[in-house]
């Protein structure tokens, strides 16, 4: 299941994850000021482990949880889907919309991205 296919609690609680790297049910539980019960968030996290989003281990007497895939790859699959369906499957039409979303870029983005789009250009050509 797709990040963005996960029901809007267990979403949020994932991506807290993400941030904290690792957290206890009780931590979570503490991050939300909308009074998730402890039994609910244990509810959530269970879920989550069922679909293969999280894991745990055990510390103490408590379980502490993680994601099981980087930020970095569940980003990627929400940016490759996002491609598809709002813009045709174009990276082109994918970029200038997130470019076009800032003020401006710091050079450093740029020299980046550049190095990127140099590198893709390059493989295309078979280099």
């Amino acid at each position: 299941m797709a990040l963005e296919d996960l029901p809007k609690r267990e979403r949020a609680i994932l991506e807290l994850l993400y941030k904290l790297g690792e957290a206890s049910a009780r931590d979570i539980q503490k991050e939300f000021a909308d009074d998730l019960s402890y039994s609910t968030v244990r509810t959530f996290l269970n879920n989550l482990e069922q679909r293969g989003k999280v894991s745990h281990r055990q510390s103490g007497l408590s379980f502490v949880y993680f994601p099981l895939a980087q930020a970095e790859q569940e980003g990627l699959s929400v940016l490759k889907q996002a491609q598809e369906t709002f813009f045709s499957g174009s990276k082109t039409k994918a970029i200038a919309a997130l470019l076009g979303t800032e003020a401006s870029i710091s050079e450093e983005e740029y020299r980046e991205l550049k190095k990127l789009l140099d590198s893709a250009r390059d493989e295309a050509k078979g280099k």
